[in-house]
């Protein structure tokens, strides 16, 4: 093993930028910190009771937007706020120091994000395809087992960053840019605490405004506010049939919703452009051919494609917008077959720097043998999943997390759910008839990639700060255990049943559910087949599939300059299986954040970020709290 001196405790460390330009034998010599306080108890601690509450908001705008966002911004600047408040009242001798934070990021982190991803698709997609004349509500499977089976996913990907992380991070260097700006803001927030007041200020402020839209628009019995405002009615009217619709019939409203516009500042004007766009085709193109689109179903039946236009995206748009996701994912990653190859070609050099301080491989073999013999003994005895498949899932997963991995450091994109798709589809053609089987493994693949990816992003935050892998590894494990309960918790408070993810009596669904519907989609079309289907939901998915491909294949063909002006796959696909009002009040927000920074970049960053990450907090969070309360006095 070879030597090894830590940076004296007490001294300023390396900035992040100069760390990221140093090898890993110098990074052992210069910017390893193992003497500073890092895996604290007030750091898991903190850590553990941020990623809790965050585990919730993220369920929330996961159920509300399709989207689920990394909280480590908001972790960090509100564990400094908190701190830096009890110091100075004389609480605490001293508030966390800047390893101490890393760590709490990494457990809060792990809470919020590497958890709550299976509650917001596919087990509400396995409650939607439960509902039936016998079971209008649908049938929930018991929270211990839905609570197992996250925990046993999220260890599996904790544990498939272990190898990853030294060739990716040490060695290659790849940018991980999410992991980076978080050491970054870290640094910042520990060098200069003053620069960060107006950030701080900014995030409280827009909490609080957060918090107040769902305590006026959704108390029920106690509403101050509509849920949205007819404010495009003026448009021309939709003729249908003979009938005549306003643009509010076909879902073209102004959204009560600040959560919705932060969500749009961090996906981007591009994206939710595209979404706006989609929408729009769902709303007034798919809509009026839908109710006019008669079939006579195997029961004899007549039936219209759609039965109303407001509910369009979610009896048409998913039709086109999942096989479109789908396809793309099928090219974008048989393109990227060569970071797939580096991932397994690249071997361990001969030196051994920092042997002592990496995480052992022995913790991969464990937790691999233990995680992964867990979800096929879970899989085998609550969701009747084959034992060969089952261990085939783990196996899948293990490649998959390496690929995402690795795209994720050189893109900043993790393809966890195009992925998961693909296992759905795969395991869907080995075990037809059976959705829980496509769904489960489709969940084990999506969600251990997304949390092996998190896990190194979070690794090459504290890499670039100078802290200790296995503590962080530690820190990360921990958050599990809080995210997990978290998730399960607010996972049955907002959907006690079906009802709160189908459209009904004119109204759209208290939560749309994007990811539910795709999974769901899917798995219909896997277990009933193509001829089962309204011909015009079939025309559809041959649609959808060939502009995924078409997309693709041209971005990939294209000089970049180029291929920034083609459609957005992602903001196409989602927007088309959307509310185009959560489209169009995402697109406000996005639209904003990109006026400020066109005006000026580094104030926007102080202020657009935080009040987004802001509102996102607050009304996820008082949303959770309101559907508690509504759940009480029902």
């Amino acid at each position: 093993m070879a030597d090894h001196v830590a940076a004296p405790a007490g001294e300023p460390a390396l900035d992040p930028r100069a760390v990221s330009q140093i090898d890993e034998t110098d990074w052992v010599r210069r910017a390893y910190r193992g003497g500073d306080p890092q895996l604290t108890v007030r750091a898991i601690a903190t850590g553990l009771a941020l990623g809790f509450v965050l585990s919730f908001a993220n369920v929330y705008i996961g159920l509300k937007t399709g989207w689920f966002f990394s909280m480590a911004l908001a972790a960090c600047l509100s564990s400094f706020a908190i701190w830096r408040l009890l110091s100075s009242i004389g609480l605490v001798r001293s508030p966390l120091g800047l390893l101490e934070t890393n760590c709490m990021q990494s457990t809060a982190s792990s809470a919020a994000y590497a958890t709550g991803n299976m509650v917001v698709g596919v087990f509400p997609a396995m409650l939607l395809l439960s509902v039936s004349p016998a079971a209008p509500a649908g049938v929930q499977p018991h929270w211990a087992a839905i609570a197992a089976w996250i925990a046993c996913v999220a260890a599996l990907g904790v544990t498939l960053a272990i190898p990853l992380k030294r060739q990716l991070i040490n060695r290659e260097r790849l940018a991980f840019p999410s992991g980076t700006a978080a050491a970054i803001t870290l640094d910042a927030l520990h060098r200069t605490a003053a620069a960060v007041r107006s950030r701080t200020r900014a995030l409280a402020l827009a909490i609080a405004a957060g918090a107040v839209l769902p305590v006026l628009r959704d108390l029920r019995g106690h509403q101050v506010i509509a849920e949205s405002s007819k404010l495009f009615d003026w448009l021309p009217r939709i003729s249908v049939g003979g009938a005549s619709y306003a643009a509010s019939d076909a879902g073209l409203v102004l959204d009560h919703s600040l959560l919705l516009a932060g969500a749009g500042v961090f996906v981007g004007l591009r994206t939710t452009l595209w979404m706006v766009v989609g929408g729009a085709v769902t709303a007034f193109a798919l809509g009026p051919i839908g109710l006019t689109a008669m079939w006579t179903d195997a029961l004899g039946h007549s039936v219209a494609a759609t039965s109303r236009l407001g509910a369009a995206w979610a009896e048409l748009g998913i039709w086109a917008g999942a096989p479109l996701l789908i396809s793309y994912a099928v090219v974008a990653l048989a393109g990227s077959w060569r970071a797939f190859v580096r991932t397994f070609a690249r071997r361990a050099r001969a030196d051994d720097a920092g042997a002592g301080i990496e995480i052992p491989m022995a913790w991969f073999w464990a937790g691999f043998a233990l995680s992964g013999g867990a979800l096929v003994g879970l899989g085998r005895a609550l969701f009747d999943i084959p034992i060969v498949l089952g261990c085939l899932a783990v196996a899948v997963s293990l490649v998959f997390g390496m690929v995402a991995a690795r795209i994720t450091g050189e893109t900043d994109i993790t393809p966890g759910g195009p992925m998961g798709k693909l296992t759905q589809l795969g395991f869907g053609m080995l075990r037809p008839q059976h959705p829980s089987t496509n769904l489960l493994t489709a969940a084990m693949t999506h969600a251990s990639s997304v949390a092996a990816a998190d896990l190194l992003n979070d690794l090459k935050s504290g890499y670039l700060l100078g802290a200790d892998p296995r503590r962080q590894f530690v820190a990360q494990a921990l958050g599990i255990a809080a995210g997990t309960a978290a998730s399960v918790l607010a996972y049955f408070l907002l959907i006690p049943d079906a009802f709160a993810l189908i459209a009904g009596d004119g109204r759209t669904p208290q939560f749309a559910a994007p990811g539910a519907h795709q999974f769901r989609a899917i798995a219909e079309l896997l277990q009933y087949g193509l001829a089962n289907l309204h011909p015009l939901h079939r025309t559809l998915v041959v649609a959808g599939a060939v502009a995924g491909l078409v997309i693709a294949s041209i971005e990939r063909l294209c000089p970049p300059r180029v291929a920034r002006w083609l459609p957005s796959a992602a903001g196409l696909g989602l927007g088309l299986l959307l509310p185009l009002s959560t489209s169009v009040a995402m697109l406000i927000g996005a639209a904003i954040a990109a006026i400020a920074a066109a005006r000026d970049r580094a104030a926007a960053e102080r202020t657009v970020w935080p009040l987004a990450a802001g509102v996102l907090g607050g009304e996820s969070l008082a949303g959770v709290v309101v559907a508690l309360v509504n759940t009480v006095i029902r």
